[in-house]
């Protein structure tokens, strides 16, 4: 709670103050509380990885997810600069089976990408984007108790994971 109070407060000077590039500021508090995460695994090996990383990640990925949200077109470099770091983090937590790392690259990944692909769907007639998600549930609804058991499979999975 207090990391978020202090993240919360970092964020608030910087968009007081008109930071055009706010990663510049929050990378370096990014990188501490990896560092911090990483200090706290290596004294207590039984940490979860979830209190451990994902503070630090989520400094590191939010300022530029939370810029791109409002003008992505804007903010293309940022977000194709987004998508490696956050690819490369998904798959060190994959190798170190680290579920925080794991989680919290996927969730800066799947942002990224959906705010890339957000002036495509905006540039689509809305008939196209209307029977894409009619298709999309109704793929769901057949395929709802292989999903289900898949999704037990994974949960298990990423509980055994650090």
């Amino acid at each position: 709670a207090g990391g978020l109070a202090v993240l919360a407060a970092l964020w608030g000077l910087l968009w007081l103050h008109g930071v055009a590039t706010p990663e510049a500021y929050t990378l370096p508090a990014a990188a501490l509380a990896l560092l911090a995460g990483g200090a706290a695994r290596w004294g207590r090996p039984a940490t979860d990885s979830v209190p451990a990383y994902v503070p630090g990640l989520v400094l590191a990925f939010a300022p530029t997810l939370l810029l791109s949200v409002e003008h992505p077109s804007l903010h293309t470099a940022r977000l194709l600069m987004a998508l490696p770091a956050a690819v490369a983090v998904v798959l060190a937590g994959a190798a170190l089976r680290l579920r925080g790392p794991l989680l919290a690259g996927a969730t800066a990944l799947v942002g990224a990408a959906l705010l890339l692909l957000a002036p495509v769907a905006d540039a689509l007639p809305r008939w196209v984007s209307l029977g894409l998600a009619g298709a999309l549930l109704l793929g769901l609804g057949v395929t709802y108790e292989a999903r289900r058991r898949d999704l037990e499979l994974v949960r298990e999975r990423l509980t055994r994971l650090g």
